[in-house]
């Protein structure tokens, strides 16, 4: 099989395509041939060294999700979804090692997956994480004002597009025109271009009369957070769940005293951890795409021998929407 291997941190150069020997799975594991490997921002920052509490050890091969049909099984089912059998199509996330043209799934994280569903579709790591966002922090009511950063990304197109189905006023921000004009074709009622230096706080207030927005989502860390803050209104919650920007600084707690304001974080790692809970949020996802409310399609793939170039196109903020290796 081919597969990316990572042996020292660094630049997207470092991602390198190297031939290893087919898997074999063991006890409650599959042997998945790989459709897609998803591409995700966290592996861009594991790349690098920077990625925290995920930092790994080298060497490793990156990848977290993948769709892939199964190949061989292991012994012990009693974890498989209902119905999984050699040649069921699944998708699989918080799997290490997805950068690959075979992956080793266990049993208790494989999502069996519709066969009409497209690579886009089967896709779920970005799905998963808008399910949890949108359904731990608040209970959202037609009106609510939310707030969503970078949602011309692939996680961003999905929160606007729940949102917009719950009933919220939805104002996203963006980096670009070209992808302001995507946001406002999900249902967006307005969108902030914020430029390179992240302003976005005035026109925010002006847009809600003054009132501030009851929810808001920054993945964006350093340059944004505190000013995400300040677009909250009375009671408002801001969720903050990524760093790209940088670091995220400190924030006091007088920060938010004034307007009862809260601050929360989370990882869908957090809910995906107990088997029943990642099938039943997988479930809610799936019926949503078929429902036809939540569209999961325009995912770009490129080569496996070209992940670094899918890495420089996140970086550089070429992106928009989901990327995926089509080993």
């Amino acid at each position: 099989m081919q597969r990316i291997v990572l042996h020292e941190f660094g630049g997207p150069e470092q991602l390198a395509v190297e031939a290893a020997q087919d898997p074999s799975p063991g006890p409650g594991e599959a042997l998945v041939d790989v459709e897609a490997a998803g591409i995700n921002f966290l592996d861009v920052t594991q790349r690098g060294g920077t990625s925290g509490v995920h930092m790994v050890e080298l060497p490793f091969v990156p990848g977290l999700e993948g769709v892939g049909r199964v190949r061989a099984l292991g012994a012990g089912l009693q974890d498989a979804p209902r119905g999984l059998s050699i040649g069921a199509r699944v998708a699989w996330i918080n799997v290490r090692g997805s950068y690959a043209s075979q992956a080793v799934v266990p049993l208790d994280r494989a999502i069996l997956l519709p066969e009409s569903f497209s690579v886009s579709q089967g896709l779920l790591f970005q799905p998963l994480t808008a399910q949890y966002l949108v359904h731990e922090y608040r209970k959202v009511e037609p009106g609510d004002r939310v707030l969503v950063h970078a949602a011309a990304g692939g996680l961003g197109q999905l929160l606007v597009q729940w949102f917009k189905h719950l009933g919220a006023w939805v104002v996203g921000t963006v980096s670009s025109e070209q992808k302001a004009a995507a946001v406002r074709s999900l249902g967006a009622d307005a969108v902030v271009v914020y430029g390179s230096e992240y302003d976005f706080v005035d026109e925010i207030v002006a847009l809600t009369g003054g009132k501030g927005v009851d929810l808001a989502f920054d993945g964006l860390g350093e340059k944004t957070l505190v000013k995400t803050i300040a677009t909250l209104g009375r009671g408002g919650t801001v969720v903050s769940i990524g760093a790209a920007s940088g670091p995220i600084p400190p924030i006091h707690p007088s920060q938010l005293t004034v307007k009862a304001l809260r601050l929360a974080g989370g990882s869908v790692f957090s809910y995906v951890a107990d088997r029943q809970e990642l099938q039943r949020r997988a479930s809610q996802v799936i019926a949503a795409v078929q429902a036809g409310w939540l569209r999961l399609d325009g995912a770009t793939a490129y080569p496996l021998s070209q992940a670094s170039d899918a890495h420089r196109d996140i970086e550089n903020r070429r992106a928009q929407g989901k990327l995926y290796l089509a080993p």
